[in-house]
């Protein structure tokens, strides 16, 4: 189904004066990497991957296909460090991690919606393929689950590319996004979970929730969750993700 309503939705941006109708453009690109539930296992710990990408296994349980988190950093931020915060969660999940690194300060098409008129031009889309398909000749991973996360910046890079490749992330997480690209199609099967703060002063609030509203109209499965709070990281909104993306037993002791 053609998203005419969404293409023409109004997104803001990361700053008020660049608020307005997304980019034209070329449409998202199509990752190629798919995992598989069958293979070798890593070794518990971290690992470097393809274009700086890195990874996390925890060491138990010791084999077998895992559930896999692909966390996108915020403008600025440093992927290992965003990988480390999550390493207790994934241990106590049983999850493996990847977090891979934009080429920038931020993921190009963050930039190259607020200056250029092909949004989809950089490399960031493929250099993630490439560390994704690194991962999965390494390790099994569970094909049912494999979500795409991201904060900030990173949120609406999720949501962007996510949306675009449902026949690889079966779940997108959006922790405080600012935009989405425009979008051609939505798979309905595909679990998609907003969270944004009420008193975000990065980000603005309202136009998430209108993102939001729009993809429900579509038809999206969407869960949205505001919390009370700034530009961060919710601890409530991230665990009801997860359960809802992933239904582990691990996350109701």
């Amino acid at each position: 189904m053609k998203l005419g309503s969404l293409a023409a939705l109004a997104l803001a941006l990361a700053a008020p004066a660049l608020a307005g109708p997304p980019m034209p453009g070329a449409s998202a690109p199509l990752l190629k990497a798919r995992p598989s539930a069958t293979g070798p296992t890593l070794a518990g710990g971290e690992i470097s991957l393809a274009n700086g990408a890195m990874a996390y296994r925890p060491a138990k349980p010791a084999a077998g296909a895992l559930p896999l988190l692909v966390l996108l950093h915020g403008a600025g931020g440093y992927p290992q460090g965003f990988l480390q915060k999550m390493e207790p969660l994934a241990d106590k999940l049983g999850v493996m991690l990847i977090a891979p690194h934009s080429l920038g300060q931020t993921w190009d098409l963050i930039e190259n919606m607020r200056t250029e008129d092909e949004a989809w031009h950089g490399l960031d889309a493929h250099r993630l393929d490439q560390s994704l398909a690194d991962l999965f000749k390494r390790s099994a991973v569970d094909p049912s689950h494999v979500i795409l996360l991201g904060f900030s910046d990173g949120a609406s890079y999720a949501l962007s590319l996510g949306l675009s490749n449902p026949k690889l992330f079966t779940a997108v997480i959006a922790l405080s996004p600012g935009m989405v690209a425009p979008l051609r199609r939505l798979d309905h099967d595909q679990q998609v979970f907003i969270a944004h703060g009420r008193s975000d002063h990065v980000l603005p609030f309202d136009a998430t929730r209108d993102i939001a509203d729009a993809l429900r109209r579509e038809g999206a499965d969407v869960r949205f969750r505001p919390f009370d709070g700034d530009h961060q990281i919710d601890p409530e909104s991230l665990t009801e993700a997860l359960d809802w993306a992933l239904d582990l037993p691990a996350l109701h002791p």
